[in-house]
């Protein structure tokens, strides 16, 4: 499929129930995305989600729609297309079904290819290529954001002026514990055989919580270029906005102070911009890998 108009690429919104957990509903994120989509609506073009619309694992579901389908309306007129993400996972297994009646969910996709200005573009998230978020299985990332959901139902609000999350304050702590239950494990299994223990598999955090992971994981995208044979991936996951040589795109997400998006224009070039204050504003950050 060819693209017929420029594609605006915005991830990683995190939409919660409005109540303390919601990075989302602090400030004025809601405004700014109206006048987003106000500009992609007078740019004629085309909007990809690329993950993480909404947040699940630290509210329900049920709560999550009902909060937001002003929104849910509004991306369903535009005619956009929503690829979920580790954070919605949730819903992948409805994909193609007819389960969720409302118009949005039939464009909700899975990662796919598409050829624009004669290369092959992967939009997708970003966890299908990290071995540590590949499935939906609860791990230590997920459980992390619930332990700071409740110390934000404590506070009775994010703990970010920001909307920014706090796991990144949890990450020394919660690696404690893992070394802890590991070190627990293998003291019971020698116990109980009278052996050694074989070396627990290693449950990393996300990247957004991780920044070291992040930049490991631009190793993973490269494989996974190879392997799935595209020429440019358009990824969220991370939370960190800009590129990486000339095939790696990131385009951040909308729960810290700066809100971020991707334009890629018919001939296929990408460009990075922030938007803020009903401005779009040229990005020129570029990743750095440790690799």
């Amino acid at each position: 499929m060819s693209a017929a108009k420029d594609i605006f690429v915005i991830s990683d919104l995190h939409m919660g129930d409005g109540g303390p957990r919601d990075n989302f509903a602090v400030g004025d994120k809601e405004k700014q995305l109206n006048l987003f989509l106000d500009f992609v609506e007078k740019e004629n073009g085309e909007l990809i989600i690329s993950g993480d619309l909404f947040e699940f694992w630290q509210v329900s579901i049920g709560k999550v729609l009902t909060k937001w389908l002003k929104l849910i309306d509004r991306f369903a007129a535009m005619d956009v297309t929503y690829v979920v993400g580790n954070h919605d996972i949730d819903l992948e297994a409805l994909i193609g079904t007819s389960i969720l009646a409302h118009p949005l969910f039939k464009k909700m996709s899975r990662r796919f290819v598409r050829e624009i200005g004669g290369k092959k573009f992967m939009f997708m998230h970003g966890h299908e290529a990290d071995p540590y978020n590949k499935g939906d299985t609860p791990g230590w990332g997920q459980i992390l954001t619930i332990l700071a959901g409740i110390v934000e139902d404590v506070n009775g609000s994010p703990l970010l002026d920001t909307g920014g999350t706090v796991e990144d304050a949890l990450l020394n702590v919660s690696m404690l514990l893992i070394k802890a239950w590991n070190w627990l494990v293998n003291l019971r299994y020698k116990k109980a055989i009278g052996g050694r223990a074989p070396s627990p598999r290693k449950r990393e955090l996300t990247p957004s919580q991780n920044p070291e992971r992040a930049q490991k994981l631009l190793d993973d995208y490269k494989k996974d270029k190879e392997t799935e044979g595209y020429d440019i991936a358009i990824v969220g996951h991370t939370h960190r906005v800009g590129r990486f040589e000339d095939w790696y795109y990131n385009s951040g997400c909308w729960v810290k102070e700066t809100n971020s998006f991707l334009r890629i224009s018919l001939d296929g070039q990408v460009k990075v911009f922030d938007w803020k204050d009903g401005q779009a504003i040229p990005n020129d950050t570029v990743l750095q890998s440790n690799l």
